[in-house]
């Protein structure tokens, strides 16, 4: 059985309702070379360019719309075709916001509150995870607000209706994140990077119960 990952870092936003970033693409690009190097993860980055090395990496100038972010996160979470992954892990650095009625966004580059143009919807992420037949699921969220992923009880870390779930964020549904100014990463991805390390570890091995504990 295979699994999957989409390693997500937004760095390009409409300067008008959101000011560009520099961390996300550099957050997304360390936490893809942590899983190529130590897990058997088919490893997809978005936005994703090859340099001239000649190896895939995530885009530090590309853009990316609310309608990519969702045809990607589909494609991830409910795959076309019989042969279903055993696990798929979604990691999301960048901005996130809440409209009006304060509903929680992945912020896309092509945000436009003016428009009602938000980015994709924290609440149509958790019906897709409800309706994923993948059984291992993993999210993690580097970003303000991502606690409303976890808003209801359907979707809560753990098992549940037979699906093994791994939910990690950086802040709760009404907190921004914590930023890290005097490191390299993010709060969240620094302590994620952590513990990913297996040579940290007395076995040689990262499992998602001791994952959470430790971040």
């Amino acid at each position: 059985m295979s699994r999957d990952a989409l390693i997500i870092g937004i760095n390009r936003y409409n300067g008008k309702a959101l000011e560009g970033l520099t961390a996300p693409s550099k957050d997304a690009e360390k936490v893809a070379q942590m899983l190529n190097q130590h897990s058997d993860f088919r490893i997809k980055r978005l936005p994703e360019y090859t340099g001239s090395d000649g190896n895939r990496k995530v885009g530090k100038r590309a853009e990316v719309t609310v309608d990519e972010l969702r045809i990607a996160i589909a494609h991830l979470f409910t795959p076309d075709g019989d042969n279903v992954p055993e696990a798929a892990l979604l990691y999301f650095s960048g901005h996130a916001v809440r409209d009006e009625g304060g509903q929680g966004y992945l912020a896309t580059s092509d945000i436009d509150p003016d428009q009602g143009i938000y980015g994709y919807p924290l609440q149509e992420l958790r019906s897709l995870l409800e309706a994923s037949p993948i059984k291992q699921q993993i999210v993690w969220l580097d970003c303000c607000h991502g606690g409303a992923l976890l808003d209801f009880a359907a979707v809560e870390p753990g098992t549940q209706g037979g699906r093994d779930r791994c939910f990690i964020t950086a802040s709760r549904e009404f907190e921004a994140a914590y930023t890290n100014p005097e490191g390299d990463s993010s709060v969240l991805t620094s302590a994620l990077l952590t513990a990913l390390d297996p040579a940290k570890k007395a076995t040689g091995q990262v499992y998602a119960t001791g994952l959470m504990d430790e971040v």
